[in-house]
């Protein structure tokens, strides 16, 4: 053959196999299959030997080894509820997670323990992604009548229909905590996968009664998010009423919408006034964190640093329990028909904290910082002690929501004060202050919401408009000139 050289034993070796190959064909066959099997084993340059394979079953083959050794070896753990979860759900490793699932019996029962408690016979409770049914075994033995399911994944929808004597529209396979994902695309093609997924919920006006009880875990602040903006445009969710909330949540995310004031930039934002101010929150309890499933890896194992990182690193260990409760009174401090300018108010003025109050209200109405500063609400004295400073607290400290006021003065207001000063509640009383000034309707400040919002209708009106003919259209080239 061309371009390949032989010595003198590598042609002597040739010539003592090849009578070999022609009396024997088995050996043939066994030499191949040979030098295949050890090509395989031996790892090649840049990659790493691929594992082999043991006599295990398939089963166990879809479960990590780490959450296996859990399940099998830690206290009050049973393995056997693996069985019941996919294989798709047990390797999760995202943060960005939003479907959790209980796996341990005894949390289940403590759980049911505390949203059964006090709950009226005739009101629903929503239980959201039951997977394996752990949490709905321990709801029925409590005579829960009104019960509803609301799963995601489809794989539990057999189990759970089989398991449990329940009517066929107290399941429904739908995506709950991605309500907020059905909205937008509800209004990109004026779709009612909203209103086609809260159908059966009672709907009462706000000032009633709760109309229903819900049990969801929450892995980020998208589906807080979307509660917030459902108040704010008075839509879908809102139109339900008011309605009680037992949310399972990191410690971070917990202590972003608990957070005070000195709480610092990454937890105090935003966000976190507006949803102080629509809703009641409370501290119930802890869940470990490997009672849930999916599980993932939280961070590195790096030095913790910052309280953000701190939370972050809780979150491995126990997630907090926690009631959120619509206000009751909320109309009474904010009118429905302010509360998107206040949503936008909060927005547009905390996109930094070190905004300062009086400069960006000026800009909105021109000399306006007089009537602020020479308030005798805005300038009476603190009546903190000396040496006192304010302390950053942790979840574990922030058991329950202030109560709601459009009376709270931020003390000592100057040039100097900044929007991240001031609490929810103060933010509120500067807000209906604002708002009530004469030159209000006039100002900027409505113009740009108003700008807003037709930007938000014409993009939508684009994309409902057919592209074909403009698609059809020839594209005309720049000329050089």
């Amino acid at each position: 053959m061309t371009g390949v050289t032989m010595t003198g034993n590598s042609l002597h070796m040739l010539r003592s196999i090849l009578p070999r190959w022609r009396n024997n064909s088995t050996f043939l066959y066994r030499t191949l299959v040979n030098d295949a099997a050890a090509l395989q084993l031996k790892p090649s340059r840049g990659r790493k030997p691929k594992a082999i394979i043991t006599s295990t079953t398939s089963a166990e083959h879809a479960i990590p080894k780490d959450i296996l050794e859990h399940f099998q070896t830690a206290e009050g753990m049973d393995a056997s509820v693996l069985k019941h979860f996919p294989s798709s759900i047990l390797r999760k490793s995202s943060l960005n997670t939003e479907r959790f699932y209980i796996a341990n019996r005894a949390t289940a029962e403590r759980i049911a323990d505390i949203i059964a408690h006090d709950l009226p016979p005739d009101r629903p409770l929503l239980e959201i992604n039951p997977g394996p049914g752990l949490l709905t075994k321990e709801l029925l033995k409590r005579n829960i009548t009104n019960l509803r399911l609301y799963e995601t994944e489809s794989a539990f929808e057999a189990r759970l229909r089989s398991s449990f004597q329940l009517p066929h529209d107290a399941l429904q396979i739908g995506d709950f905590n991605g309500l907020w994902r059905l909205s937008y695309l509800d209004g990109q093609d004026n779709g009612r996968r909203v209103l086609k997924l809260l159908a059966g919920i009672p709907q009462r006006k706000w000032p009633d009664e709760v109309a229903f009880r819900l049990f969801s875990i929450v892995g980020t602040i998208k589906f807080l998010r979307y509660l917030m903006n459902s108040i704010t445009h008075q839509s879908e969710f809102y139109l339900l009423g008011r309605y009680e909330m037992f949310l399972a949540m990191s410690p971070l995310l917990y202590a972003q919408i608990a957070a005070t004031k000195d709480g610092g930039y990454k937890l105090y934002r935003g966000c976190t006034v507006v949803f102080q101010v629509y809703f009641e929150h409370e501290l119930l309890g802890k869940i470990p964190r490997k009672h849930l499933l999916p599980w993932y890896t939280a961070g590195s194992t790096k030095k913790v640093r910052t309280l953000h990182q701190k939370l972050i690193e809780d979150g491995a260990e126990e997630w907090c329990l926690v009631k959120i409760v619509p206000r009751q009174n909320l109309h009474e401090h904010l009118l429905p028909d302010n509360f998107g300018l206040f949503a936008s108010f909060v927005t547009q003025h905390y996109i930094s904290r070190r905004n300062r109050i009086i400069p960006s209200l000026e800009h909105w109405i021109p000399h306006c910082g007089a009537r602020l500063i020479l308030n005798a609400n805005y300038t009476r004295k603190r009546t903190t002690k000396k040496g006192t400073a304010p302390a950053v607290c942790l979840p574990s400290q922030l058991p329950k929501s202030m109560p709601l006021s459009s009376n709270d003065y931020p003390t000592n207001m100057n040039i100097y004060t900044e929007f991240g000063e001031l609490t929810p509640m103060q933010a509120l009383t500067l807000f209906n202050e604002f708002i009530n000034w004469s030159e209000f309707h006039q100002s900027p400040f409505m113009q740009a919401v108003e700008s807003q919002k037709h930007k938000q209708r014409l993009m939508r009106t684009l994309d409902e408009d057919d592209p074909v003919e403009e698609a059809t259209e020839p594209v005309k080239k720049r000329s050089d000139s």
